[in-house]
């Protein structure tokens, strides 16, 4: 049975007796006309009381002992038709067990069937037509609560019923969008709350306690730039995060059968990439519901994330980052953090005689000729680097003698650099709330599209939390972040020290936080650093100073000082730890 039901095994005998036809509508569950139980009790008192013949015959999918159950909302139908060069115009009939039953009677193998009235075998125009085609041609059809006479009344009373079975399903249809606009009107969801929320109601979305807090750890690990879709559900299947319990679809034959969804057990699943993208897209999880592509402020859950996190996200989400995690192959401290400085391939990572190795297959015209390095050179030209980010003792001797006038000259410019960001700030607040309170008719006017505001929203909190972190930076006294800068250069002098005899995993996650990019050419190390470490790292390179001048650190301490402070909490835990290793370094204990 794939397509169509097999009725071929109906014996001739059957052919002057009636079949009986239940339907359950998905539509309209309070109905009691809607039960299949009252639905075969009122029938057979009917059939008894008129001595019908009832076909006692069974198929599977189809019936049993002569009665055929669907479940099925008959008004929803498909709108599609198609026409042929011979005039004739077919349409798809959506109930399974409806199509056979048609096609039986229009074969004569039944007399006749019986249901409880017309609209439990026809709620939409299509099935009126083939109803009265089939009545035309001399097959019986009997409705238990109603008496359709051969005359032209009786053809009225047929079309009214009809016509007030389709009414009655459109103002059933008109309340539930009603009451669903109504929900959403008042910030309710009306829709199942994704992973992290549990469901009590459309008022009533609380945290799920096992799974929210995967959730969040996951849109903060994507954060990073360190993590794709892949190994995210990786780690999140290690750390126990499973999706909702959830019924899978009914095969055909269940439906047929009349299993009933509830029937269905529920069952939790593994989370997949496609669960992991859906997780970082979904607004929910700053407090909104969607509806039609509109965004809507609930009042029903809290956020699990902050707004600026969601829109940072957002906008990755775009350039798919690549993946520096692996949580299922063996540990090598530098996989998937090397390319190839020409071809950008990757070098990937093997062991050979006990030794860690990292190979690149370039392209053919590629001009780097260092195709293998080992793990020590790497860690080697990594230290030289490290060294480089720190002040040397000549350049903190020029840079205390200077201090005095140059700090005194930049605090004049600090403050005009202060009232701008403030006026930058005051623009941003403006534009966000305009967006949020004109939000309607931005939509309705197409100035906007939902995708573009959700754009516009977020490049604008971003924006404005990188205002907020230069006006907080600025709170600072210039000797106080130029002290600030100092110290965090003399961490570094001892990162690059004791990286060296690190261990592995503890060299990873700083060459992680220090550099987004590391590139090998010719056996040279290249890189884009991240954070303070590029803010130091920069003074090589700034047009107006040479190394052991202070100008670059005195012109742009402001923003040394804030890049510094996303980085410095990292790296202190991770000095911290290596002080622990080794308690006589003195000068780590004092300065974490």
């Amino acid at each position: 049975m794939n397509q169509a039901i097999k009725t071929t095994q109906i014996h001739e005998r059957y052919s002057d007796c009636f079949i009986i036809y239940t339907r359950k509508s998905t539509d309209d569950a309070e109905n009691q006309k809607n039960s299949i139980a009252y639905q075969k009790l009122e029938i057979q008192r009917y059939c008894e009381h008129a001595q019908i013949n009832v076909a006692l015959f069974s198929i599977p999918g189809f019936c049993t002992d002569g009665i055929i159950e669907e479940h099925h909302s008959g008004f929803k139908q498909d709108d599609d038709f198609e026409s042929k060069e011979d005039g004739t115009i077919t349409y798809k009939i959506s109930r399974p067990k409806f199509l056979a039953l048609v096609n039986l009677l229009r074969q004569k193998k039944l007399k006749g069937v019986i249901c409880l009235c017309w609209d439990r075998l026809s709620r939409n125009e299509g099935d009126d037509v083939l109803i009265k085609k089939l009545m035309s041609q001399g097959v019986d059809i009997r409705f238990v609560q109603a008496n359709y006479d051969d005359t032209s009344s009786g053809a009225l009373h047929m079309d009214i019923d009809g016509m007030f079975s389709r009414h009655y399903s459109r103002v059933i249809s008109e309340k539930v969008k009603t009451s669903y606009k109504k929900l959403l009107l008042e910030g309710k969801c009306i829709y199942t709350a994704p992973i992290g929320y549990l469901n009590s109601g459309s008022d009533n979305k609380p945290f799920d306690p096992e799974r929210a807090p995967i959730v969040k750890r996951i849109c903060e690990l994507y954060a990073t730039d360190e993590w794709s879709f892949t190994s995210l559900a990786k780690w999140a299947n290690k750390n126990g995060l499973t999706t909702k319990p959830y019924r899978r679809n009914r095969t055909r034959q269940e439906k047929l059968n009349g299993v009933q969804v509830e029937e269905i057990p529920k069952a939790s699943r593994p989370v997949t990439e496609k669960t992991i993208e859906n997780i970082l897209n979904n607004p929910f999880y700053i407090g909104k519901l969607i509806h039609k592509g509109q965004l809507i402020d609930s009042q029903v859950h809290q956020p699990l994330i902050d707004v600026s996190l969601f829109y940072k996200i957002h906008s990755m989400l775009k350039a798919r980052t690549r993946t520096v995690h692996y949580p299922e192959l063996s540990f090598f401290t530098y996989r998937g953090l090397l390319k190839c400085g020409a071809c950008q391939r990757a070098y990937s990572p093997y062991q050979q005689k006990g030794i860690s190795y990292y190979r690149c297959q370039c392209k053919d015209d590629c001009t780097n000729a260092i195709k293998n390095i080992n793990d020590k050179s790497i860690t080697d030209k990594i230290i030289e680097i490290l060294d480089r980010i720190h002040f040397t003792d000549a350049e903190l001797a020029i840079i205390e003698r200077e201090s005095l006038e140059a700090l005194s000259n930049l605090s004049e410019k600090r403050n005009k650099e202060l009232a701008d960001l403030h006026r930058q700030q005051r623009k941003a607040i403006d534009d966000l709330d305009y967006l949020v309170t004109d939000k309607l008719s931005l939509l309705r006017t197409g100035i906007f599209t939902p995708n573009q505001i959700l754009d516009e929203e977020g490049r604008l909190s971003i924006k404005l939390e990188e205002i907020n972190s230069k006006i907080k930076a600025y709170s600072e006294s210039a000797k106080s972040m130029l002290d600030y800068v100092i110290t965090f250069s003399e961490l570094v002098k001892n990162a690059s020290k004791y990286f060296k005899y690190a261990l592995d995993s503890e060299k990873r996650e700083l060459v992680i936080q220090a550099f987004s990019e590391l590139y090998i050419e010719n056996g040279v190390v290249k890189y884009i650093a991240k954070y303070g470490y590029d803010a130091l790292l920069k003074r090589f390179d700034a047009p107006n100073s040479q190394s052991g001048s202070p100008n670059y650190v005195f012109l742009e301490l402001s923003v040394i000082t804030n890049s510094i402070k996303e980085c410095l909490p990292k790296l202190k835990t991770f000095l911290s730890h290596r002080g622990r290793l080794y308690p006589n370094s003195d000068s780590i204990h004092t300065m974490c």
